[in-house]
C-alpha cells in the first residue's frame, strides 16, 4: 500500500491554537501538517510548498485569513493549486467575511471553540471529496471588483451564525442552460469513474485524475443528452482546463520525486493523453460521430491508465464519519 505524504497548512495567530491544529492534524494517517503563526509565513509555504489543504483563521495581521484565500484561489502562490481545499474558523462570524469566503468556495467554516474529533472529521472528509473550483482567473476577476467597489459604513451588528449563512440564497437565478445542465447530469450515470479508494501515491495527482474524470463525464453527459451547444461548450472547456491542470501538476511532483519506474510509466499515459486533449479542444460538436468516437478513445485511454502499476487499491481508508 502507498502512503500519501499530504501537507496540510495550519495558519493561527494564537500560538496555542496553532499548536492545537498542527498537533491534531499531524496524527492523522497520511498527513504532514506545516504551522504558520501569521499570514507572511502562510504566504512563503504556499509559494514554496506543494500545499495539499489550507486551514486558516479569518481575523489575523495582514495578510489576513480571507486575504489569504482570495490570493490562492486566484492562483498568486508559485508551487500550490488555486483549487486545494480551505477551511476557514474564527471566533467570530461577521457576514461580510463569510459571503467572501462563499463568493471564494471556501470549502468549510469552523467556529471556534473546536475539538480535535471535529477537526479530524472535517479534514479527512475534504481529502476524499472534492469540490469543483472555477479556474483561477475567475477569482482574479472577484479581486479586482472587490478593489474598486465603493467603501460602505459597517452596520452596527455584523455577526451572523455560519448556519444561517449557508443558507444564503443565490444572488442571480440560475440560466436555462444552467438547468438544463443540471437535469442532464443528475439523469446520466459516470462515463469515467475512479476506483473506489485507489490512490497513485500522491494527493494531488488524485485529485487531478478525478476532476478530469468526473469533468469528462459531464462533457460525455450533455453532449449525448443534446442539450444546447452552449452548455456543451462550456463542459467541454471545462474538460480541457481539467486536463491542462493534470498536465501541470504531474509536470511539478515528477520533477521532486524520484520513483522512476512509476514516473516512467504515468509519463508514457499522459503521452498518450496529449493528442486526444489537443483532439477534444478542437473538434466540431456539430459532427457526432466524430465526438463519439473521440470519446470512445478517452474511456479506452481512461482505463488503461486507472490499473495496476500506475494505481493501487488504499486498503486502510480511514472512516471519515460522513456518509
Amino acid at each position: 500500500m502507498l502512503i500519501r505524504n499530504i501537507k496540510v497548512l495550519v495558519v493561527d495567530d494564537v500560538n496555542l491554537m496553532c499548536d492545537f491544529l498542527y498537533g491534531v492534524t499531524n496524527k492523522i494517517i497520511g498527513c504532514q501538517a506545516l504551522k504558520a503563526p501569521d499570514g507572511k509565513t502562510a504566504s512563503d509555504f504556499l509559494q514554496n510548498e506543494a500545499i495539499d489543504l489550507l486551514i486558516t483563521d479569518i481575523e489575523m495581521k495582514a495578510p489576513s485569513g480571507l486575504e489569504l484565500v482570495q490570493r490562492l484561489r486566484a492562483g498568486m502562490f508559485g508551487s500550490t493549486s488555486h483549487d486545494i481545499p480551505i477551511i476557514i474558523f474564527s471566533g467570530n462570524a461577521y457576514r461580510e467575511f463569510i459571503e467572501q469566503s462563499i463568493a471564494f468556495d471556501v470549502n468549510d467554516f469552523l467556529v471556534k471553540p473546536i475539538t480535535s474529533a471535529q477537526l479530524t472529521k472535517k479534514i479527512q472528509y475534504h481529502l476524499q471529496h472534492d469540490k469543483v473550483i472555477a479556474p483561477a482567473a475567475h477569482y482574479m476577476d472577484l479581486m479586482a471588483n472587490l478593489a474598486i467597489a465603493p467603501d460602505t459604513e459597517p452596520e452596527p451588528d455584523r455577526r451572523l451564525r455560519v448556519a444561517i449563512v449557508r443558507e444564503l440564497p443565490e444572488t442571480k437565478a440560475k440560466s436555462a442552460e444552467q438547468i438544463e445542465v443540471e437535469d442532464t447530469k443528475s439523469a446520466q450515470k459516470d462515463f469515467l469513474i475512479w476506483p473506489e479508494n485507489a490512490t497513485t501515491g500522491y494527493f494531488q495527482l488524485d485529485r487531478r485524475m478525478r476532476n478530469f474524470a468526473f469533468l469528462l463525464s459531464c462533457f460525455h453527459n450533455v453532449f449525448v443528452g443534446n442539450c444546447k451547444p452552449i452548455a456543451i461548450e462550456s463542459e467541454r472547456k471545462r474538460a480541457c482546463e481539467a486536463s491542462d491542470y493534470l498536465f501541470h501538476i504531474a509536470k511539478n511532483i515528477k520533477n521532486k520525486d524520484q520513483r522512476l519506474d512509476f514516473w516512467l510509466l504515468y509519463q508514457q499515459r499522459l503521452e498518450k493523453l496529449k493528442p486526444l486533449a489537443l483532439e477534444l479542444s478542437n473538434v466540431n460538436i456539430k459532427h457526432h460521430s466524430q465526438v463519439l468516437l473521440l470519446l470512445k478513445r478517452l474511456a479506452y485511454w481512461w482505463t488503461q491508465s486507472c490499473s495496476r502499476p500506475i494505481i493501487e487499491l488504499n486498503e486502510n481508508k480511514q472512516d471519515t464519519g460522513y456518509d
